[in-house]
């Protein structure tokens, strides 16, 4: 029997495994150029591991990953999956490029692929740390080190591990650490334990959150973000989030930060679009989409928010377009 705490929490951590059936159905759809390879790996491993996760057993894991795998995606939900991902892409590869030696903090990182998308193609001056929750870790670990081609793209040289029981499954370690890789199983919201020895305090750093914060009380939120405050002096935010600008509040938000003595994007009109005609055109070919009014509806509900301090400059986040409508 699970606590209410226990219960609230598996349901946060199966939203990572929706946002991975997302993946799934639009990578299949000949959305992501080139294919993502890494998505059927990380799959596999719910296939094999979920059944010994906490409130699961062999026939509910069963259940919930063929309800989740075998649905039909709309495709609407496919062109959102392809923007989320592609913007995200687009900011991490500049920053990359941008710096001679970066970090990458990716907060919830779960069930994500672009760690390796990334080590795939950058494969020297690049530390990537991904925290999530332990049961979610342990699946993705166990993803890796069942992979020769993973484990070679993060440098691990552990060996296979088989895991066939809930014992085994528990007393598996929910950490991973190689030179350039950290998969760090961790509750976000007790950051003040956190062990600190993987994180580089001088290093240019670009902290990730994909649907994360929604999760978490304004509190947690506001401790979240003074901790890496206090611990990074080279540190910026790329934030994925749900919001609401239509409602009142969002309104009302917006109205504040007009009024304030806050720093907009005034200028960001003749800056580059995020998405060439060309790839407009292709995924365009890929699904009929019926209602246009549908995908705007979609992508006012979510917004991607970019976030610097005044001593710290990354230049390449001034290409693209960032405004708010």
């Amino acid at each position: 029997m699970l606590s209410p705490s226990e219960k609230r929490d598996k349901i946060i951590r199966a939203t990572d495994l929706d946002a991975l059936s997302c993946r799934y159905s639009t990578n299949n759809k000949s959305y992501f150029q080139p294919a993502d390879n890494y998505i059927n790996k990380i799959i596999a491993s719910y296939q094999n591991h979920l059944q010994f996760c906490k409130g699961y057993s062999q026939l509910s894991a069963g259940r919930t990953l063929r309800s989740v795998f075998n649905e039909q995606k709309l495709p609407l939900i496919n062109r959102g999956t392809y923007l989320r991902t592609k913007v995200i892409d687009l900011v991490v590869e500049e920053f990359i490029k941008e710096f001679k030696q970066v970090q990458i903090i990716s907060l919830g990182g779960g069930s994500d692929t672009r760690c390796f998308r990334v080590f795939e193609k950058y494969q020297e001056n690049i530390k990537y740390i991904e925290f999530d929750f332990p049961e979610s870790v342990k699946i993705k670990k166990l993803a890796i080190e069942n992979d020769e081609e993973l484990k070679k793209l993060i440098g691990d040289t552990a060996e296979a591990k088989e895991i066939g029981t809930k014992e085994e499954f528990v007393q598996l370690e929910s950490e991973l650490h190689t030179a350039k890789y950290h998969l760090i199983g961790f509750d976000l919201r007790e950051l003040d334990q956190l062990n600190e020895d993987y994180i580089d305090k001088d290093t240019p750093t670009l902290i990730l959150s994909e649907c994360v914060l929604c999760y978490l009380t304004p509190k947690e939120n506001e401790d979240i973000m003074s901790y890496w405050k206090n611990k990074l002096d080279k540190r910026c935010y790329l934030i994925y989030e749900p919001i609401f600008f239509r409602d009142t509040i969002g309104l009302n938000n917006v109205k504040l930060t007009d009024t304030s003595d806050i720093a907009g994007y005034s200028g960001s009109l003749s800056n580059k679009e995020w998405i060439s005609t060309t790839e407009l055109n292709r995924i365009n070919r890929l699904e009929l989409i019926d209602e246009l009014e549908e995908i705007r509806l979609l992508f006012k509900h979510y917004c991607l928010c970019y976030g610097e301090l005044h001593n710290f400059h990354f230049n390449g986040i001034n290409k693209y377009k960032w405004m708010i409508e």
